[in-house]
């Protein structure tokens, strides 16, 4: 369902190819950002850019069953309602 980001490598500043290093948080901001999600910081070796990048990419397959269950979901919602609104 999730792969590792093949295009975290290129740089998104200058666009060469494996330039990109992992970079360390300089503040809290930073800290808290980088544990709580899928991002990471990276500089550009060549250019010099620094900025977050997501390890993990979504697969098609993925997208497509969070719609479904997303819509599973709405629908069950909207029938519990229906059935509690008649009981009641």
């Amino acid at each position: 369902m999730t792969s590792r980001n093949s295009k975290k490598t290129i740089c998104p500043s200058c666009k060469s190819e494996s330039t990109l290093r992992n970079s360390r948080a300089r503040n809290t901001k930073e800290r808290i950002i980088k544990a709580i999600t899928w991002f990471e910081l990276y500089r550009c070796k060549k250019c010099g850019w620094r900025g977050w990048r997501t390890n993990i990419v979504l697969e098609q397959r993925a997208i497509k069953k969070i719609i479904i269950y997303t819509l599973l979901m709405i629908i069950a919602a909207f029938v519990v309602y229906n059935l509690l609104k008649l009981v009641v």
